[in-house]
């Protein structure tokens, strides 16, 4: 059985659902720069930089491929993982609350306003005071509004 509450964050974002705590995702990419120096690919790339100035970008490709990487989040929120420097978790702790749904101002929280343009943060926050912290994950939101 999976327990909820470890995977719930702060803010009420649910963290296995997070594009950076998956590990498929930087397996892959881990994997995928790990062959592109094995089979040296930049030297490919400048060679067909070439006939294909598309090629010429390879270097930023491989800036964005690291990027990428540095997104991973190694633990989870209640944790410390993800943001280092998190003003919600630093709010949430200050007020001893065990997440934002437990206050009664975060419908009008400036701290989650970012979020709440890329996920279902005031869903989740009501679901999670309705039904409680370990019975909520089924009935959550959208991570992010585009899927």
């Amino acid at each position: 059985m999976i327990n909820h509450e470890k995977y719930t964050a702060y803010c009420g974002l649910y963290c296995l659902d997070c594009i950076p705590s998956n590990k498929k995702l930087f397996n892959i990419l881990n994997e995928l720069e790990n062959l592109l120096e094995e089979i040296k690919f930049d030297k490919y790339a400048e060679l067909k930089s070439k006939t294909n100035e598309k090629f010429n970008d390879y270097s930023k490709f491989v800036e964005v491929l690291n990027e990428m990487k540095k997104l991973e989040c190694v633990a989870l929120c209640t944790e410390g993982g993800c943001k280092k420097n998190c003003k919600i978790r630093e709010c949430v702790k200050e007020k001893n609350f065990q997440g934002c749904w437990e206050c009664k101002e975060f419908k009008e929280c400036e701290l989650l306003d970012y979020l709440k343009g890329i996920h279902s943060i005031e869903h989740n926050l009501e679901m999670i005071r309705k039904y409680g912290v370990n019975n909520w994950a089924d009935k959550r939101g959208k991570h992010y509004n585009w899927l």
